[in-house]
């Protein structure tokens, strides 16, 4: 006999909560769209009928792959501007102060204006979207990491000192393990800013992606397929999430 402890367990190894309330919001969502139409909020089944066809057709991974491709490059670069970002700000007290004010002006800069600029410098062509992830995602990214740097506990820098340590030591000793933290959540940050932002930015000038794709659906009026590729782009950060940062998150716990 299972005592009230142990179906809790189970209640939450399940997710049972969660998965009631997806019931409630599926019963809802098929009744508002018997109520406004196909066009304006499309049947469950119609959604998950286009997402079949996407599948056994092969365009989702044709699609997925073009975006992927473009904020691979575009948050790649970002990160390793990053990391030198990072760097600089712990060798030196006036880069740092160069950084943080670098960083301010870049945080305050409207994703909009990074996509008119990427369309009037690169055109209709894969640069503007990765231009414009690399763009948004810095700054998330280098906040972070600068962050982790200036965390760093003084005394653990001073023992090294006192163990004459070099300065390359005393970084890859003490500095990166107290950054590591700050890192991977700007990246899982920043992963899902940057697949945002390239879905966007796909939309004003490529002939592939999901933005591409979605925007395409909308215009031929099958809104249905727009809300197949939205669940494609949450299904694209639920794995990334899951098997990437994750995967991340133990191993360098372990390596710490």
């Amino acid at each position: 006999m299972t005592t009230p402890a142990r179906r809790r367990e189970w209640a939450r190894r399940l997710h049972l909560p969660t998965l009631a309330v997806f019931l409630l919001i599926l019963a809802l969502w098929s009744l508002l769209s018997r109520r406004y139409g196909a066009y304006v909020l499309p049947a469950p089944a119609a959604v998950l009928t286009g997402m079949r066809d996407i599948i056994v057709s092969g365009e989702v991974w044709r699609h997925t792959a073009a975006s992927l491709y473009r904020i691979a490059l575009g948050f790649g670069a970002a990160l390793a501007a990053a990391l030198a970002l990072g760097l600089a700000a712990f060798l030196s007290r006036p880069a740092r102060l160069v950084v943080h004010d670098a960083l301010a002006i870049l945080n305050a800069t409207s994703v909009f204006v990074w996509i008119v600029l990427s369309l009037i410098w690169f055109g209709l062509t894969d640069w503007a979207p990765i231009f414009t992830t690399f763009m948004i995602t810095l700054p998330v990214l280098a906040s972070n990491i600068v962050e982790g740097v200036e965390s760093v506990d003084r005394r653990l820098l001073e023992m090294g000192d006192a163990y004459r340590l070099s300065g390359r030591q005393k970084f890859t000793a003490i500095v990166v393990p107290s950054a590591i933290p700050h890192l991977v959540a700007g990246m899982r940050v920043g992963f899902g800013l940057a697949l945002k932002v390239s879905v966007v930015a796909e939309i004003f000038g490529v002939t592939s992606g999901i933005g591409y794709i979605m925007n395409l659906s909308r215009e031929v009026l099958a809104t249905q397929m727009v809300f197949v590729w939205a669940l494609v782009m949450i299904a694209i950060m639920l794995l990334v999430d899951k098997l990437v940062f994750d995967g991340i998150s133990r191993r360098l716990a372990r390596w710490r």
